[in-house]
């Protein structure tokens, strides 16, 4: 007897796939009684890891290290370097940083990443004289900061309505395209909308068709079957 959905192998006695908890129904079978194929209640050893954040952190440390030092060396002042310790410190915070954590939560270090992130284009800002943070990395960062975080803390902490949430994250994340194009006419000039209907006309009508999967069984049962939803 083999699962509906995934294909796994069941024993007699099943009435729940373990791997995907489809219900296995047969009505012109008796379930039998026997012993499952897969252990209840077990659950796999979590990942080794602190090996790998220490040596992580020790090549994070060591670059850092050697673009001052040859910075300082060569031009007596910080130049290049800012620039170079500040993207390596962003790629830790986003790739290394989670691995300190057991269980990290993606609902708080995604707007981690994101402050990073706009600590990073401030200080790039500051430092080439650009005058372009306030009116376009700011909003433009927080904005989809906001979307960002508000999709993964859907899908971590939802258990269900899935099509909904993907539906409405692709129509809002295409119309954040419009503001986008916005900040930059007002900081960069050009004329609006331009480029800005491209991603809405694509995203939303991706999105309709994830909230067509909510709302139509059959073509979400379809949809959930080939996907794993």
């Amino acid at each position: 007897m083999y699962c509906m959905n995934c294909g796994v192998r069941l024993g007699d006695s099943e009435k729940r796939c373990p791997l995907c908890g489809l219900r296995v129904y047969h009505p012109d079978l008796e379930t039998p009684r026997g012993e499952p194929l897969y252990p209840r209640g077990w659950a796999p050893p979590p990942p080794e890891r602190s090996g790998l954040r220490f040596v992580l952190t020790l090549v994070y440390l060591a670059a850092v290290a050697a673009c001052l030092l040859v910075d300082l060396n060569l031009a007596r002042r910080v130049t290049w370097s800012g620039f170079a310790v500040g993207g390596a410190s962003l790629a830790y915070l986003i790739m290394v940083f989670p691995l300190w954590f057991y269980r990290p939560d993606p609902s708080w270090m995604v707007p981690v990443d994101f402050l990073g992130a706009g600590l990073l284009l401030l200080y790039i800002d500051l430092k080439t004289h650009g005058g372009w943070f306030l009116s376009f990395a700011f909003p433009v960062t927080g904005i989809y900061g906001i979307l960002s975080t508000v999709l993964t803390a859907l899908v971590c902490h939802l258990r269900k309505g899935y099509f909904f949430i993907f539906g409405g994250s692709s129509i809002a994340f295409g119309c954040s395209a419009m503001l986008l194009e916005m900040f930059q006419v007002i900081t960069f000039g050009g004329k609006m909308f331009s480029w800005s209907l491209y991603p809405v006309a694509v995203l939303s009508a991706l999105g309709i068709f994830w909230l067509l999967c909510g709302i139509i069984r059959p073509l979400g049962d379809g949809v959930r079957k080939r996907i794993f939803i």
